[in-house]
């Protein structure tokens, strides 16, 4: 919907908001008055209805006298003469209008009724007693009708017997005091029943019943609107006079108002089609006046478009001299405005702020642009200068500004057939379209050259230390974003190394996604119970049995194959992971070393922990509720640990391994001396094992040092109180030397790999069986 046609809208819609208006406040006027008269209707109807059935009632009380001072009448009731009383009662209640005629004796009981058999008492004995001083009357219900009972006395000379007449407040007296007065066309008589609800008991001309819609109301004493048939009522009720013994009569009184508006409703269809044909006139005008102001603004808003898509090289349109003109020249200012400052924002966005070099994202763009022509061959330098950092830290950023906008200078000659850009804060990149390994590793050199030349300010001199890392197309990859990825990986192998010149290598890559996967792969593993564990026996040298196993972690992958453990605990180290790995080996090691128990195997299962381990609070814990699950003693396991495990967070380390020593478990540092402690800080440890490392043991056959080294380990670790295990022994000869020079146990592929629980446990009862023999096939 156009703006043209949402302003015109606007304009009808206020019309006919204020006609809608003007008709419901003359509708609610014209309403208000007719409830108002029809309340003061009501009220003099109300009482008119209660004076005519008085004016009724001392009519027939005359008439009922009269028949009381009838000599004949009186010496009948005197003889109890019943045919006479009978016969004067039915005739003059015919004169009279009366359905029922009665005669009740001084005692309450009905003596003679015209219509039911006698003997019974007056159901009214209230009105026989009043009757005693003067006629009484009042509307009675009797037998689901209504009647106006007139009692009067018969003397002879004293009272002898009461006269009752009834006379019917059926639906023709109603229709006959509705003619006689000006009342309602609705005019109804209710009762109270025996349910508590109001009852129709007669009704006038009327064509509605009020009595169901008093249901579960109070009685309308006051007038009340009613909905009646689906039509709108003002009613109102007035009690008649009537006995103590009879149920509560009313009458009620309905004023339609649906009647009442009926003659205003020509009015309302005059009046509507005048609105109508406003409403019209209206429109059209609104669209004029619509069109003349939407449309410069239409303009505007097309001018703005073009502008938002970023073409602003459209003029804005000329409009007359007014606010609207105002506006379209403020927008054409800010349209030049906007066009300049964009372009310095575009310059900005691509460019390095302190170099005036392309940054990485343009770079990216721009060699990513290059590959889609799909080169022979390409290779992406990214040039790193090592000392940058510490420049920063030394003398500041403003030095460090200058140092890279002159680094940037010396680099801007070797982009003559690629680019170079700023690819971080310390490092720059730089595109060789076409160039092959060889090439690379030349231009390479020749910026060495140019960026070893040290930067002079002043009486300053700095070396900038540049490393270079180099990513090969298609080699290392087809896409820009990979190749600044390997060639930054092939940087930081760079800085680290002697040649300060280094080519991307997959293999040594840490950061491969490959990697990541393995991962989630990891987790899945343990989910799924992929892991397996084997077991590679230790010998005790001082019996040549086989009393210990370490627990080494095996992974077969499902597509993978076997993934070797270098491959995947260092990442789960990082990752977080590893603490999901060492309680799946801590259940497994400790069910397995109580099955063993339990089948007569007496060994100790050593478990590595990592340094993530030593950081878990919850460790000792952990460990004590497995080892009571599986009935496992404490001294059946030893917890091996690295010294650089320990040296990551020693004071929470310390503590752990402290409540883990309380528990009666035995600890052990593995790989010892290639770690950073020394002996007397591991004195402060709870350690009761060390295990010599495979690098000092693998070559104990022919190098002599390596047995010196050797020989004063294990004689230092018996000293201080430690056992001593050395492991990576794969000969005899070093097998024999070890015993010769004391060691406790050993471990290695001359004894046997890590073997299946199985496997193992095939070789301890071979072992059983050849308790005393020193060398293991």
């Amino acid at each position: 919907m156009n703006f043209r046609l949402r302003l015109a809208l606007l304009f009808l819609a206020t019309l006919v908001a204020v006609q809608a208006f003007t008709a419901l406040l003359a509708y609610g006027v014209a309403r208000r008055a007719l409830i108002s008269d029809g309340e003061r209707q009501l009220t003099v109807g109300a009482a008119a209805v209660a004076r005519q059935l008085d004016d009724i009632s001392a009519r027939v009380a005359d008439n009922v006298q009269v028949l009381s001072l009838d000599f004949a009448l009186r010496a009948a009731i005197a003889q109890d003469d019943q045919g006479t009383v009978l016969s004067a009662l039915r005739n003059h209640g015919r004169r009279i209008g009366a359905e029922r005629m009665l005669l009740i004796g001084l005692d309450g009981t009905v003596r003679a009724d015209t219509a039911a058999a006698t003997g019974a008492e007056f159901p009214f004995p209230d009105l026989a007693d009043a009757a005693l001083d003067r006629p009484a009357a009042a509307v009675v219900a009797l037998g689901g009708k209504a009647y106006w009972m007139i009692v009067v006395p018969v003397y002879a000379p004293k009272p002898i017997a009461l006269i009752a007449a009834g006379i019917p407040v059926d639906d023709a007296l109603l229709a006959r005091l509705q003619q006689l007065s000006a009342l309602p066309n609705t005019l109804e008589l209710v009762t109270l029943g025996t349910d508590g609800r109001w009852t129709g008991v007669a009704r006038g001309d009327a064509r509605v019943a009020i009595a169901p819609a008093l249901a579960g109301r109070e009685l309308p004493l006051q007038p009340t609107l009613l909905r009646l048939d689906a039509r709108e009522y003002v009613v109102l009720a007035t009690r008649l006079r009537e006995s103590e013994r009879s149920a509560p009569v009313a009458v009620v009184l309905g004023y339609s108002l649906d009647d009442a508006l009926r003659p205003y409703r020509n009015v309302a269809i005059a009046w509507a089609s005048l609105v109508a044909l406003g409403l019209a006139i209206g429109l059209v005008g609104a669209l004029l006046i619509a069109r003349g102001v939407a449309r410069p603004i239409e303009k505007l808003a097309a001018a703005a478009h073009r502008i938002g898509a970023g073409d602003y090289a459209s003029s804005t349109p000329a409009i007359k001299r007014d606010e609207v003109g105002q506006l379209a020249a403020a927008l054409s200012n800010m349209t030049l405005a906007i066009a300049e400052r964009e372009e310095r924002i575009r310059y900005q966005a691509d460019h390095d702020a302190v170099t005036a070099l392309p940054n990485r994202h343009a770079a990216e763009a721009a060699i990513q642009h290059a590959l889609l022509a799909r080169p022979v061959a390409g290779a992406l330098l990214m040039v790193g200068l090592a000392r940058l950092p510490e420049v920063i830290q030394t003398m500041g950023h403003a030095i460090s500004d200058r140092l890279m906008r002159d680094a940037g200078r010396r680099l801007r000659p070797f982009a003559a057939r690629g680019l170079v850009a700023r690819a971080t804060d310390t490092q720059f990149a730089l595109w060789l379209d076409g160039a092959d390994r060889a090439d690379a590793i030349a231009v390479a050199f020749r910026i060495l050259d140019a960026l070893g030349v040290p930067y002079q300010e002043a009486d300053l001199s700095i070396d900038t230390a540049p490393a270079i890392g180099i990513a090969l197309h298609p080699a290392h990859g087809d896409e820009a974003s990979a190749l600044l990825r390997r060639a930054e990986v092939a940087l930081f192998a760079a800085l680290g190394a002697e040649d300060p010149v280094g080519v991307y290598d997959a293999g040594t890559d840490p950061h491969r996604p490959e990697r990541l996967s393995l991962m989630a792969e990891l987790r899945e593993a343990l989910d799924r119970n992929q892991l397996r564990l084997h077991y590679q026996p230790k010998v005790r040298l001082a019996d040549d049995r086989i009393d210990g196993a370490e627990a080494l972690l095996r992974w077969q992958h499902p597509s993978r194959g076997a993934v070797a453990p270098d491959a995947f605990i260092p990442l789960a180290e990082r990752t977080g992971n590893i603490r999901r790995v060492t309680r799946w080996v801590l259940a497994s090691a400790i069910a397995q070393a109580h099955d063993w128990s339990m089948r007569g195997h007496a060994l100790r299962i050593a478990i590595n922990l990592s340094a993530r381990d030593l950081a878990d609070p919850d460790l000792p814990t952990r460990i004590a509720d497995l080892l009571s699950l599986h009935a496992v003693a404490p001294r059946s396991i030893v917890l091996e640990l690295t010294e650089s495990a320990i040296m990551a967070e020693p004071d929470t380390a310390v503590q752990v391994l402290k409540r883990l020593a309380d528990l009666g478990i035995d600890l052990a540092i593995d790989d010892f001396g290639v770690g950073q402690s020394s002996l007397a800080y591991l004195r402060r440890l709870p350690v009761r094992e060390i295990k010599i490392d495979r690098s000092f043991t693998q070559k104990l056959a022919e190098d002599v040092g390596d047995r010196t080294l050797v020989r004063s380990i294990v004689e230092l670790g018996h000293r201080l109180g430690y056992r001593v295990t050395a492991e990576g022994i794969e000969s005899r000869a070093a097998f024999d030397y070890l015993r010769d020079v004391g060691c406790d146990h050993v471990q290695g592929y001359y004894i046997a790999p890590a073997l299946e629980p199985a496997a193992l446990e095939a070789m301890l009862a071979r072992d059983d069986d050849a308790a005393h023999r020193g060398v293991r096939a």
